[in-house]
């Protein structure tokens, strides 16, 4: 089973959780760092692969105990039950480890030990939103959402060549119905929604492995990065809006008298329900 938590479909992070539920960081975990290895429980004669995080600047692996009383995040070159990370094969999944006098030892995400899934309680999926800085993060987005409607609105007035009364006019009708629009998205409100939301869809399982995923520095990159995502997703997705209605209003005649035009009402925020990874993310 893999899971992605973003918060966008348009997601640069790559995190999958083994099916079989891996111990939960505690909420006041920091994001992983080299393991402590007095910790561990002396040799381990074969590690489980739990999970892993991917990304353009580091590879990170979750690697258990057998009887799952101990797991922890570990990077290439580190050391985990007496076994150093040496390799990783992105084709096939395949972590490869190395202990002096013992034959390599290639490992797979355990998903061949598929445990039955847990639901998840409402608990579960407010501690993956609080690590996701839900409501900070939802109210960035919506402040940009609202910048990006009005400069879109301003736009689709000076191609027209509106009078600046009826520039006025329009401008003023618009901020009220963007008003109206984000009144009703109150980030408190939401969280719960979120929550329930989240609770119904994903297991207990998976929502551990999503707080896990937020706790690393990918997860947190994502969270802090995820409002200038939005932003340069809108800058993206605005033209394309703009040149269709254009071309909706050329096929439907000439525009409507003065103090009529009406521009488009502003769009809910694009993508910004957060969902896993992945999603925290998305966390």
């Amino acid at each position: 089973m893999k899971i992605t938590p973003c918060l966008l479909p348009l997601c640069f992070a790559v995190a999958t959780v083994a099916a079989e539920p891996a111990p939960a960081l505690s909420p006041s975990a920091s994001a992983p760092t080299a393991p402590d290895q007095s910790a561990v429980p002396g040799l381990i004669a074969k590690p489980e692969l739990r999970g892993m995080v991917i990304t353009t600047s580091e590879k990170r692996f979750m690697l258990a105990a057998p009887n799952g009383a101990h797991s922890d995040w570990i990077g290439m070159g580190d050391q985990y039950g007496g076994w150093k990370l040496k390799d990783y094969h992105p084709s096939d999944g395949t972590l490869i480890l190395s202990r002096e006098g013992a034959s390599d030892l290639a490992l797979v995400m355990a998903d061949s030990h598929v445990q039955p899934e847990t639901k998840a309680t409402l608990a579960d999926a407010q501690a993956v939103l609080r690590k996701m800085d839900f409501e900070a993060m939802l109210k960035r987005i919506v402040d940009q959402q609202r910048q990006a409607v009005a400069a879109m609105t301003k736009q689709m007035m000076a191609r027209r060549g509106l009078s600046a009364d009826d520039a006025d006019k329009i401008a003023e009708r618009q901020k009220k119905v963007q008003d109206a629009l984000y009144a009703a998205m109150d980030p408190a409100t939401m969280k719960e929604d979120f929550a329930q939301i989240y609770s119904d869809v994903f297991t207990k399982e998976e929502l551990a492995g999503i707080a896990d995923f937020y706790d690393t520095p990918s997860g947190q990159a994502m969270i802090s990065k995820m409002p200038e995502i939005q932003q340069k997703t809108m800058q993206v997705i605005m033209p394309r809006v703009m040149q269709a209605m254009a071309q909706v209003q050329q096929s439907m005649g000439p525009a409507a008298p003065s103090g009529g035009v009406q521009p488009a009402a502003a769009a809910a925020p694009a993508g910004s329900a957060p969902a896993a990874a992945g999603s925290a993310g998305k966390p």
